[in-house]
């Protein structure tokens, strides 16, 4: 084995750093195999797993959080369009949200997924400045697809559009309790109740 000396559970190594052999191990997370040595492809922490005889390694820092299908994010709507709400990721819920998003933050809500039913104005759902509350559905192409069809999908938060106080729901209207203005959203069961 000309010199090299393979590694323990717990060890730290950095990429490029010699593993073992795949003679003892299979490459797991994290291990790429050359020429029958493995080798790691990313800083972390060694770990052998003897019953499958696999040796991987797990990163010691976080790693930017990347939106999945199926994921619940945060979002605050930059531009409506005929056809789409245009978005811009904050949080990804339930994940390390000290952390930067590893993608584009931009996503788009299609008219079919802003709610069950027909909607005939994409500007009666949201409004530019909303914080709204959606569902990842799609991340393969630019920009990731969301829907807010669930009812504890949409609007979580609305500033009036005359004078820019936070409205308070009333049913299914927000009423501005400053100058009186009802407006209409595609608004969540959980609105003001979010935490942004």
């Amino acid at each position: 084995m000309d010199g090299k000396k393979g590694v323990k559970t717990g060890d730290l190594v950095l990429p490029g750093d010699y593993l073992g052999v795949i003679e003892e191990y299979f490459p797991g997370d994290g291990v790429k195999e050359e020429n029958g040595e493995l080798y790691a492809v990313r800083a972390g922490k060694v770990v052998i797993d003897p019953d499958r005889m696999e040796i991987s390694v797990e990163p010691v820092t976080d790693t930017p959080p990347l939106p999945k299908v199926g994921d619940v994010v945060i979002a605050r709507v930059i531009e409506v369009k005929p056809q789409a709400a245009i978005v811009q990721i904050v949080k990804i819920e339930g994940r390390n949200n000290d952390r930067e998003i590893a993608t584009s933050k931009l996503a788009g809500i299609h008219i079919s997924q802003a709610r069950n039913g027909y909607v005939d104005n994409l500007a009666n759902e949201f409004r530019i400045g909303d914080i709204v509350r959606a569902r990842v559905i799609a991340t393969e192409k630019s920009p990731i697809q969301l829907s807010t069809k669930d009812p504890d999908l949409g609007v979580i938060y609305a500033l009036c559009t005359r004078c820019r106080t936070p409205l308070v729901r009333r049913g299914d209207k927000l009423i501005c309790p400053r100058c009186g203005h009802v407006e209409t959203r595609k608004l969540s069961s959980l609105y003001r109740k979010v935490k942004v």
